[in-house]
């Protein structure tokens, strides 16, 4: 037989008499252990929150500092707004220290007369004219002539022939050129010789 425990009656007045079945023994003790193991779970959950939000400062605090030396090895290699800006002018004060350099070096020395745009610009012209020509023939055909400061030709003459035809062509071919970037001595544009060679009847030269 179950025993049922009662308020006295001045209780019973003020709770308005609560219902038996709340104090009955097995279910308060059923509700005690229930009590214990909700605690125990929620010590649980609560321990690997802990946990999860130390890691997770672990691992931002890792990535952190990596980037930091990341950004400091770029720092140091010239990125970075200050350090890019310091980099730009640099490049361009070696760029310039390199014009002077070079025009220096030229104004010293001496330079041949040249084919504006150099060899291949001579080459493509030459073979532009050869296939409008009209002629039929094979051999080379060398023409000197001298580059006044002013990058005109004159004095030109057939030095290698190939034949009449072929050196007329030719001759024509070389003449006919616009004005060439002139050679200097210690800096100042002279006259100077030079000469080119036509090449008929062949197709890779």
């Amino acid at each position: 037989m179950q025993s049922y425990y009662y308020f006295p009656t001045s209780t019973q007045k003020n709770l308005n008499y609560l219902p038996p079945k709340l104090f009955i023994p097995h279910k308060v003790a059923n509700f005690a252990a229930e009590k214990s193991k909700i605690e125990q779970i929620q010590h649980k959950r609560l321990m690997k929150k802990i946990l999860f939000a130390v890691m997770a400062a672990v691992v931002c605090l890792a990535a952190h500092a990596q980037v930091d030396e990341k950004m400091e090895a770029l720092r140091s290699r010239g990125f970075g707004a200050r350090n890019t800006a310091v980099a730009q002018v640099s490049a361009v004060e070696d760029s310039v220290a390199r014009i002077e350099e070079q025009k220096q070096r030229q104004a010293q020395g001496d330079t041949e007369p040249s084919f504006r745009g150099g060899e291949m610009f001579l080459k493509a012209y030459l073979k532009k004219k050869l296939l409008h020509s009209n002629v039929s023939g094979t051999g080379d055909v060398v023409i000197s002539f001298r580059v006044d400061e002013k990058g005109n030709i004159h004095h030109a003459e057939v030095t290698q022939s190939a034949g009449s035809i072929l050196d007329t062509a030719a001759f024509n071919i070389v003449t006919g050129m616009a004005r060439w970037i002139p050679g200097t001595t210690n800096g100042v544009p002279v006259d100077k010789p030079a000469s080119v060679t036509v090449s008929f009847g062949k197709e890779d030269w």
